[in-house]
C-alpha cells in the first residue's frame, strides 16, 4: 500500500505540531518542515482544521497547533480523511469478473487493504514523535512483522489452484463463493 502525498504531508504536519504542542506554526514554516509547497500545505492544513485535528488562529502571531492530544490522533483516522478509498472492498458479484482470476485478485487486494487499516489503527501521532531506542525499534519491527491481529481468513478450497492454472475457473469461482472468501 502506498500513501498519497497529501497523507504524508498531513501526518508530518501533525507530527511537527505534536513535537512542540505549545507553539503556533505558520503554514509556511510547516510547509518547509515537511517538504511541501505553501499551497499544498494550506490545503492539507484546512482539511486537518475542518476535521478537528488542528486549531487555526489568524492574524499576527497566529498559526496552527494541535486541537487534541497526539495520543488520540490515530494514523488510520488521518488517512481516512486524506485517502477516502483507503479501505478496499471486494466486488459484490465475483461471478461477473473476467475469467482470468480478477475476482480472486480483488479479494486479495481488499484483504491486504483491510490489514493495512487494522495495522494503522494501532498507531498514533504520539508514537511518531516519541523517542525510541534500538530495543524499542526492534520491538516495533517485530510487532509489524507479526501475524495480523485477527485470524486470517480460511484458506481457499483446492479449486483455487485450478483457477490459478486457468482450468476449471468456473468451478473454482463457485467454490470460493461457497466458502465465503470471494
Amino acid at each position: 500500500m502506498q500513501l498519497k502525498r497529501q497523507s504524508e504531508i498531513a501526518i508530518n504536519i501533525l507530527a511537527v505540531c505534536a513535537g512542540n504542542p505549545e507553539k503556533k506554526f505558520p503554514a509556511q514554516l510547516l510547509a518547509d518542515k515537511v517538504g511541501a509547497t505553501k499551497d499544498h500545505a494550506h490545503q492539507v492544513i484546512a482539511l486537518l482544521v475542518r476535521h478537528g485535528f488542528l486549531r487555526s488562529e489568524r492574524g499576527p502571531g497566529g498559526g496552527v497547533r494541535l486541537a487534541m492530544d497526539p495520543d488520540k490522533i490515530k494514523l488510520v483516522d488521518v488517512l481516512r480523511i486524506t485517502q477516502p478509498n483507503l479501505e478496499g472492498k471486494p466486488k459484490e458479484d465475483p461471478a461477473a469478473a473476467s475469467p482470468n482470476g480478477q475476482a480472486l485478485l480483488d479479494t486479495i487486494v481488499a484483504a491486504a487493504s483491510s490489514f493495512f487499516v487494522r495495522l494503522l489503527d494501532r498507531f498514533t501521532i504520539a508514537d511518531l514523535v516519541a523517542p525510541m531506542d534500538a530495543d524499542q525499534a526492534a520491538s516495533v519491527h517485530s510487532l509489524l512483522m507479526a501475524a495480523p491481529a485477527e485470524p486470517p481468513p480460511p484458506s481457499p478450497p483446492s479449486g483455487a489452484a485450478r483457477l490459478a492454472r486457468g482450468r476449471g475457473a468456473t468451478r473454482a469461482r463457485a467454490a470460493l463463493s461457497r466458502a465465503g472468501t470471494a
